[in-house]
């Protein structure tokens, strides 16, 4: 199967290079990778065994229109199997291999494997020939040993795929689909407007759609970086996309964080309401106090 791989980006240079590294590796080349930019130019090393295609969206106010970017990046796409992965996954050699066969076995939204890096695992400084410092000096076995599993997603046994109507369990880290049912499903909502929910609206649209739904044991390594926890840096696009998400399903998404928002004041949040009333933005000083370099979700 002819499969392209689809990454959105804003910074994260390292981690972009890490991923096009982890491409060169991969067992089943894909036939392009399509990088789209957000609110920036897309830069790379050059190579001749990748098909590398860069675009940009620009966003007048909103730094991360992830679910535009999305959209953007699939209509460049040249191939009927698209495999979305984030900017901070690195693909395990036998990924792109295995979307191919689960997409070859159903049609269906595979959700991928993606597991979890300590800081530092792509930092290893080991010396290279010359003798300087490599930053990026990591193999795939050093990885694989050092990953583990997210407590939130199912552990999946090796040569796994499972169906679910989990639908709720949905990241947008690492999955594949057919253009078909992208298609079906409509692609993202871009009234999802930056960080927080669009890809739980994505999936429950194709619930609606009558996409099913599967995880399948197609490994990424997520590479680490600092969070917030709870994410205050987010805080204005996660309650308005909250609100939007409600009023189109009639439940709340991101509770855990509306909640934490709540406990601090930052929010008045009423589970039983379809409204969010903001009491005051996070300072950049309680922004610098949340971060963590735990994973979210650990």
């Amino acid at each position: 199967m002819k499969l392209s791989v689809l990454t959105i980006v804003r910074g994260r240079q390292s981690h972009l290079e890490n991923q096009m590294r982890g491409l060169l590796q991969s067992e089943l080349a894909p036939i392009e990778w399509v990088v789209v930019g957000m609110n920036q130019d897309v830069s790379l090393p050059s190579t001749d065994q990748l098909t590398i295609r860069t675009s940009s969206v620009h966003h007048p106010t909103e730094a991360l229109p992830l679910a535009a970017a999305r959209n953007h990046a699939a209509s460049l796409c040249r191939t009927d199997a698209m495999v979305f992965l984030d900017v901070d996954c690195i693909p395990s050699p036998s990924m792109l291999d295995r979307f191919a066969q689960a997409l070859t076995k159903e049609d269906r939204l595979w959700m991928g494997h993606p597991m979890y890096l300590p800081a530092g695992a792509t930092q290893s400084g080991k010396p290279t020939l010359d003798g300087t410092t490599n930053a990026s000096a990591w193999s795939m076995t050093e990885l694989a040993e050092q990953a583990v599993d997210h407590p939130l997603q199912p552990s999946l046994p090796q040569n796994a795929w499972i169906a679910s109507d989990r639908y709720e369990l949905f990241w947008s880290l690492c999955f594949a689909i057919t253009r078909n049912s992208f298609d079906q499903i409509g692609g993202f909502d871009e009234s999802f407007d930056g960080y927080g929910g669009e890809d739980t609206d994505f999936s429950f649209s194709a619930r609606r759609a009558g996409v099913p739904f599967g995880f399948v044991d197609a490994v990424a390594y997520h590479q680490h970086h600092a969070v917030c926890k709870p994410p205050l840096n987010h805080l204005q696009p996660i309650v308005q996309n909250a609100e939007q998400f409600r009023k189109k399903w009639g439940c709340w998404p991101m509770e855990a964080w509306l909640k934490a928002f709540a406990a601090e004041d930052f929010i008045e949040f009423d589970q039983a309401s379809d409204h969010i009333q903001i009491n005051r933005l996070p300072t950049d000083t309680e922004i610098r106090a949340c971060q963590t370099m735990t994973p979210a979700g650990f």
